[in-house]
This record gives structure tokens, sequence and C-alpha cells, in this order.
């Protein structure tokens, strides 16, 4: 297996790039040819290398893109997030993703890797998500979405957070900031970012590499106590009844985004066959 410290190259402060060797060979013809994963929130490197070792195990021959998740994602204006995701925009356009040029799997985590997909893909001009013929690609949404009570939010912010008193700031921010997205709904009747969220990921084309026929695996759990399975199955069931093909894996005992940790084979088959299903779409 390669090493989960394979080199990476920084794009920026909050995404890392790591392109196949010399020597790499597909196993097929019909791989991915780039991956990019959205981690979840303030997750470590360390643990989401865990996950591209695993994809660079299973697709030898794919580039794969990693764009971490931090909370400022929530303060911070459209000119920073812009910025932020510049270097990544530039390497998907000069790789051709937005002229259809590559077969693309897209692996997001929990609500805080989906929410900065929501986020990344403002970035890209209206006219990269033209109609036509584009190769294959498949969307995994790992651990959400969902949990948009103040309760679930502030268990999912505040628990990666080790310093107590930095702990309890974060927790008078978050109600402070779910006190306003409440207000703001309520006036102006809009959707809180996180509902905004969870509808964008209903969008058949969320990002320009994906659209109506490309098969959506979400992988969740029972046991997950920051996003609640039943908003996951909900979600699953409206994305399935607005013809979006939907698949679904649901476990019984792994926590929040520890599904591959804890049911390896089963997740990554799962993972695997949700790429051949958008190979035959």
């Amino acid at each position: 297996m390669v090493s989960p410290a394979e080199p990476f190259t920084p794009l920026g402060r909050h995404a890392y790039i790591q392109v196949p060797t010399a020597d790499s060979v597909p196993s097929s013809l019909t791989d991915p040819t780039v991956v990019i994963i959205f981690g979840w929130m303030s997750a470590k490197l360390s643990h989401l290398h865990k996950y591209t070792a695993i994809y660079r195990e299973i697709w030898p021959g794919a580039t794969i893109i990693l764009v971490r998740s931090h909370l400022s994602v929530f303060w911070s204006p459209p000119s920073v997030l812009k910025a932020r995701f510049k270097p990544v925009i530039e390497v998907l356009t000069a790789l051709g993703c937005l002229e259809k040029r590559q077969r693309i799997l897209t692996h997001t985590f929990s609500n805080g890797g989906a929410f900065h997909l929501k986020e990344f893909a403002k970035m890209f001009p209206s006219t990269a998500a033209a109609d036509g013929p584009r190769p294959s690609s498949a969307f995994i949404i790992d651990s959400a979405p969902g949990g948009d009570t103040l309760a679930k939010l502030m268990l999912a912010v505040v628990s990666p957070i080790k310093n107590v008193w930095i702990g309890r700031l974060v927790q008078c921010a978050v109600v402070i900031i779910y006190g306003l997205w409440w207000i703001v709904g309520h006036l102006l009747r809009q959707p809180n970012p996180i509902q905004a969220m969870m509808n964008a990921l209903q969008n058949p084309r969320v990002v320009p590499w994906i659209d109506g026929c490309t098969p959506r695996l979400y992988v969740y759990s029972k046991a997950d106590v920051m996003v609640p399975w039943a908003d996951i199955e909900e979600h699953a069931a409206q994305s399935a009844s607005q013809g979006l093909p939907v698949q679904r894996l649901c476990f019984e005992k792994s926590p929040h985004v520890a599904h591959a940790r804890v049911y390896p084979e089963a997740y990554w088959t799962a993972v695997k066959n949700t790429w051949d299903a958008a190979c035959n779409a």
C-alpha cells in the first residue's frame, strides 16, 4: 500500500495535489483520472491521507486533489474564498476538467466538506456547466447532509477543538451565528447556510463535471451522533425523487466519518461499484 505520507504539493494554504508517478499505470482505461476530496471540518491531514492512500492504491493513475475544510469559511467574504480556491480552480482548468477532458470522482465528508463544495462551486463561470456529453463522474457523500439544529451544529464545530477556553469562545460564536441565521431566515424567508448546502447537493450540476446522470452514493450510519441518519436518508430520498441516480449505504455502528475505518471492505467496495455505475451511465 502507498504510504499516507506520499508527497503532496500545496495549492495555497487549504488544498494539496498529488500527481501519479511516471511509472503509474492505470488499472483500466475507464479509471477516474482525477479524484477530488473535500475533507470534514478541521480534519487532520494524517486522517485525510488514509483516504488518499487507498485511492492511490485503487486507481494509481489518478491525480488526487485534497481540499481541507476550515471554520473560517463561515465568516470569510467571497473575495477571501475566491483567493483560497483559486489555485485549485487553476489546476482543474489546466487539467481540462472544465472542458470535459477528465473522468472525475468527487468525495465529500460531513457537512463541512459539503459546505466547502458548495462555496467552491460558486467560483466557476456559468459557462462551465454547459450542456453536452461528458466523461464519467461519480459523487460520494460521506456522513452528510443534515443536522441543522443548534445542538448538532455546536457538536460538529466544537468537538475538534481541544483547548477548553477556545472551545467556549467558539460556542458563544456559534450561538450568535445561529441566532443570526434564524433571524435572517424568518425575516427574509431565506434558507440558512446549512439548508442552502443541502439544496446545493441536489443541484444536478452542483459542479461542472457532475450532472443528472452522475451516480451519487450516500454513506452514513445509525450510530452517527453529529448528523442524524434520518436526515441523510430523507435527503437521499428527495434526490432520488428528483430523478437523480442515488445509492445508499447505511451502517449500524460506525461513528461520524469513520465508516471506512469500521467497515473498510464494504465501504471501498461501494465506492468502486459507484464508479462502475458511472462508467455505465
